[in-house]
C-alpha cells in the first residue's frame, strides 16, 4: 500500500511524495521506494488527482514486478556499474578502451541527468552536438628541443628498442611529425623524461564525422539495453532514436604494378616488417591476426594457416591477446607455395635471431591468461610481443621512401580483397577468407570492385558468346 504525503514547497506549490514498500534489510528496516508528483496548474484538480492516482499505481505495479527505480542514480553512475558488471565480463580490451575513450563527452553532456529522466530528445540532441564544428578534440604531440638533444646521433634504434617502436616513428618525431600520446609517453619513458618536457600538446578541432558518432550510439545503445536488463530503467531512449547514416569510406588499395614494386622495396625493409606485410597481400588477414601468430598456427605439410587469437596494444595493459574479432574470424587459411616458403626461410632467420639472445628469449608468455609455450612468430629483439601500432607506423613512410602511395597498412587487407574479386571468386569465398561475419558485410565493402569486376565478366561472356556465333555462321 502506498504513503501519500502532501508538501509545501519553498515557492508555494503543492507536491506529493509517494513512498511504496519494498522489502526489508537483514537489521530489520524498512526499504521504501520513493517518487514526486507536481500537479501541472494548467490542469483542474479533479485531473491533477486522477494523474497523482496514477502515479501511485505505476510506482506500486513497477516495485511489485522488481523494478527497482532510482531517481538518486544519474547516467555517470549507471556507465560506472555497467562497464564493472557487463563491459570487463563481456567486451574485448580494445573495445572498452576504445569506449572509455568516448565516455567523457557523454559524461559532460548526459552525465548529470537521472537515468528514468532521460529521453530521445536529449540523445538526439548530443548526437546533432557532436557533429558540430570544434567539437572534436583528438591531442597530437611534437617533440621538444630537449627530446632531439636527449637522443644522440645514431642512437635512434636504441631508443626505438627501448621504447617499443619503430625506428621509422623515432625518426617522424625528430623530424617534427605529429605523434600519438600512447607514442610520445613510450618515448618520453624511454628517455626517462617528463612527457611535458619531451613533447608539446597540440590539440586539434576538428568535427566529428557520421561514423564515429556510431561509437557512441552503440555504446549507449548497450548501456541502455543492460540498464533495462537488469530493471533499472523501463526503456531503452536509444532504440528510439535513429544514428546518422554511415558516410562513405574511400577503400584504399594497391593495384598489380605497385604491388609489384612494393615487393621489390621489401628487400630494404626490416626482415620481421617484411614478412608481415607480404602475409598481409597473401592471405588478407588483420594487423593483429598477423601479429598474433604462433608457429603451431602453420600446418606446412597442407600449407595451412591459422588464425585463432588476434594481438592488440592497449595503453596502460601493454600487448593483449585475445578471441579474432568475430566468430567467423576465427578461421583456417589455404596458403600458396610462396607464402609457405616465405614462412620456412623466416623460421630459419628467427632461429638465427634467437640464439643470439639467449636465455634473455622468454620461453613461456602469457596469452589470454594461460602461459604458453612462446612460439611467437614476430616479437620484439627479445622475444616479446612486437606493438602491432609499430608495423602501421613505419608501413606509410616506407611506402613514400619508395615511391608508393602512402596507404594505410590495412590497405594491404583491401589488396587481397581486390585481387580475389579480380580473378571472380565468390563473394562467400573471399568473405570466408577475410573473416567477415557475414557474406553481405564483404559486398558492401566491395560494391565498386564487385560491380566493375561483374562489368569485366560480362564483357568476356559476350566475346564468348560472339565467338560462338561466328563459329557457328562459318560452319553453316
Amino acid at each position: 500500500m502506498a504513503n501519500i504525503r502532501k508538501k509545501l514547497n519553498k515557492d508555494g506549490s503543492i507536491s506529493y511524495e509517494i513512498r511504496v514498500s519494498n522489502g526489508y534489510r537483514k537489521d530489520g528496516t524498512q526499504i521504501t521506494v520513493s517518487r514526486t508528483f507536481k500537479p501541472d496548474p494548467k490542469l483542474s484538480g479533479r485531473q491533477n488527482q486522477r494523474e497523482l492516482r496514477r502515479q501511485v499505481e505505476l510506482l506500486e505495479r513497477q516495485v511489485q514486478g522488481g523494478l527497482l527505480p532510482n531517481a538518486n542514480m544519474k547516467l555517470d553512475d549507471l556507465i560506472a556499474k555497467w562497464l564493472k558488471e557487463h563491459a570487463e565480463k563481456q567486451l574485448k580490451p580494445q573495445t572498452i578502451y576504445n569506449y572509455k575513450k568516448l565516455m567523457p563527452r557523454v559524461s559532460q553532456a548526459l552525465g548529470h541527468l537521472p537515468i528514468n529522466k532521460i529521453r530521445p530528445v536529449h540523445i538526439i540532441e548530443f548526437y546533432e552536438n557532436l557533429e558540430e564544428d570544434g567539437v572534436r578534440l583528438d591531442t597530437r604531440y611534437i617533440a621538444t628541443k630537449a627530446l632531439k638533444t636527449a637522443i644522440p646521433y645514431g642512437k635512434k634504434g636504441e631508443v626505438a628498442q627501448a621504447a617499443g617502436i619503430s625506428s621509422d616513428t623515432v625518426r617522424l618525431a625528430l623530424q617534427g611529425n605529429r605523434v600519438t600520446r600512447s607514442t610520445a609517453e613510450k618515448l618520453s619513458a624511454a628517455l626517462h623524461m617528463p612527457l611535458k618536457k619531451a613533447f608539446t600538446a597540440q590539440p586539434q578541432a576538428e568535427r566529428l564525422n557520421r561514423n564515429s558518432i556510431q561509437h557512441y550510439h552503440r555504446m549507449l545503445s548497450s548501456i541502455f539495453s543492460s540498464a533495462v536488463r537488469w530493471q533499472l530503467m523501463e526503456d531503452n531512449p536509444c532504440s528510439r532514436v535513429s544514428p546518422p547514416k554511415a558516410e562513405d569510406v574511400d577503400i584504399e588499395f594497391l593495384d598489380e604494378t605497385q604491388i609489384a614494386k612494393l615487393f621489390e622495396a621489401l628487400a630494404d625493409a626490416p626482415v620481421q616488417y617484411s614478412v608481415i606485410v607480404q602475409l598481409a597481400l597473401f592471405t588478407g588477414c588483420r594487423r593483429g591476426e598477423i601479429c598474433g601468430l604462433r608457429w603451431s598456427d602453420i600446418d606446412f605439410d597442407n600449407s595451412l594457416l591459422s588464425i585463432r587469437r588476434s594481438l592488440t596494444s592497449i595503453p596502460g595493459q601493454g600487448q593483449v591477446f585475445s578471441t579474432p574479432k568475430t566468430k567467423r574470424s576465427r578461421r583456417c587459411i589455404k596458403i600458396e607455395p610462396d607464402a609457405v616458403e616465405l614462412l620456412r626461410d623466416y623460421r630459419r632467420y628467427q632461429t638465427e635471431e634467437r640464439f643470439k639472445v639467449g636465455s634473455r628469449w622468454p620461453r613461456e608468455i602469457e596469452i589470454m591468461g594461460k602461459m604458453a609455450e612462446n612460439d611467437l612468430l614476430f616479437t620484439t629483439w627479445d622475444g616479446h610481443p612486437i606493438d602491432p601500432g609499430s608495423v602501421s607506423s613505419w608501413f606509410p613512410g616506407f611506402l613514400r621512401e619508395h615511391g608508393l602511395p602512402p596507404v594505410r597498412f590495412h590497405s594491404l587487407r583491401h589488396t587481397n580483397a581486390s585481387l580475389l574479386i579480380a580473378a571472380h571468386v565468390p563473394v562467400v569465398t573471399v568473405a570466408g577468407r577475410l573473416g567477415h561475419a557475414q557474406a553481405s558485410t564483404t559486398a558492401n565493402i566491395y560494391a565498386d570492385m564487385i560491380q566493375t569486376s561483374d562489368a569485366a565478366a560480362a564483357d568476356a561472356l559476350d566475346a564468348v558468346f560472339s565467338r560462338i556465333k561466328n563459329d557457328a555462321q562459318q560452319s553453316g
